[in-house]
């Protein structure tokens, strides 16, 4: 995602804002910034005994107190990555970063930011959190890839279900790969965030691999694209051929064009004997890259299991 898709994604929270805005009138108090962080600090000390719906208590009443008070969306959806609740983590996240940007209008001229950083590179987390290991998804890509060879394969429940989980899988991952990207927008010297962005788009790579091959199971609307292109076709064909039909005006032209046809016919088929002996040979050794990646890959990932984390709270 380049930067003026960033930054139209962080305009478009003016909305949503104006919402929060109105609630928040709604709710004004006369809580001072003291008192604000002393319910914050309250909650963090729920977060820190473990006491995971106590911090959340807090961190609510806060929000209710005032709806804009950013700090507390990023210390509640870290609450939620505790809870495994990834998919409640991620919108929190995401509402964290919007009530800064309206917090902060300066923000689109902002290089560096510690907060935006933290917060977009813990929303990558949330989404590879709810991802599975590489191994498995290879797996379940070669079982797809098996059963869409089958006669109505589409019909089937479970074929149905894993191609679904796939294309949740690659929307998370790509969804992660751009949370990565903003947060290095905003931190550029991380060298963490840089990890998990070269982890999350290795997934992608593979994902998108596995899924071009596969034929998705509710394919009617692309069947039916396929037959107009088909007939279009059909029909462009026709045209060329009363062209051509112009054009021949003699049967000696035409015999020579039949000549020349079957010369490219037979280089056509040189060529495609030639192909497949080098798919072979390409393909034996993109299983061995594949493998020799996976390796490295799962390595990469025992030893740097320490750098793929949650920042701490506000």
């Amino acid at each position: 995602m380049d930067k003026k898709k960033y930054l139209i994604i962080i305009g478009g929270i003016l909305f949503i804002m104006l919402v929060l805005i109105i609630f928040n009138i709604n709710n004004i108090t006369n809580l001072s910034p003291t008192q604000k962080e002393d319910i914050l600090k309250e909650g963090n000390e729920f977060y820190d005994k473990s006491q995971y719906e106590n911090s959340l208590s807090r961190y609510n009443a806060l929000l209710f107190q005032d709806s804009l008070y950013y700090p507390t969306e990023y210390n509640k959806a870290s609450t939620y990555c505790k809870k495994k609740r990834y998919d409640l983590a991620d919108s929190t996240y995401k509402k964290g970063a919007f009530k800064y940007a309206m917090a902060n209008p300066d923000i689109k001229e902002k290089t560096e930011d510690e907060f935006l950083s933290k917060t977009f590179h813990n929303k990558g987390n949330t989404n590879m959190k709810q991802v599975t290991t590489l191994d498995t998804i290879i797996m379940i890509g070669e079982e797809l890839k098996n059963k869409s060879e089958q006669p109505n394969a589409g019909q089937d429940a479970s074929y149905q279900a894993d191609y679904k989980k796939l294309a949740e899988y690659l929307t998370h991952v790509q969804t992660a790969v751009d949370d990565y990207k903003n947060s290095l927008r905003m931190d550029s010297k991380n060298d963490s965030t840089r990890f998990n962005l070269a982890y999350a788009q290795e997934y992608e790579k593979r994902l998108l691999d596995i899924l071009k091959d596969i034929t998705p199971p509710d394919n009617q609307n692309q069947q039916n694209q396929q037959n107009q292109q088909n007939q279009n076709k059909d029909q462009q064909n026709q045209n060329q051929q009363d062209q051509q039909d112009q054009q021949n005006q003699n049967q000696n032209d035409k015999e020579d064009e039949r000549k020349d046809t079957d010369q490219k016919n037979g280089e056509k088929d040189q060529n495609a004997d030639l192909s497949k002996e080098n798919a072979e040979q390409i393909l034996k050794a993109m299983e061995k890259d594949e493998e020799n990646t996976l390796k490295k890959v799962r390595l990469q990932r025992d030893k740097n299991q320490q750098r793929k984390r949650i920042e701490k709270n506000w």
